[in-house]
């Protein structure tokens, strides 16, 4: 998240009522690119969901186990 400058981490999370897109939590939200940053992912609107923390790790979890498993 360090890219991704504070004013617009709180746009993002202002935009979607602050809570996780995925299970409605207000703790520890965080900005995940569904595109990867090393890969071109940028930090704009269709590119992003607000997730909390636990989500945010089992997203990444599964895009590994599936990455894994091609």
């Amino acid at each position: 998240m360090e890219n991704c400058k504070r004013w617009l981490r709180e746009a993002y999370i202002k935009a979607v009522n602050n809570k996780c897109e995925m299970c409605g939590s207000k703790e520890d939200l965080q900005i995940h690119r569904i595109k990867r940053g090393n890969v071109g992912g940028e930090y704009i609107p269709s590119n992003c969901k607000v997730l909390c923390k636990k989500c945010h790790r089992r997203v990444h979890e599964n895009e590994f186990k599936t990455a894994k498993s091609n």
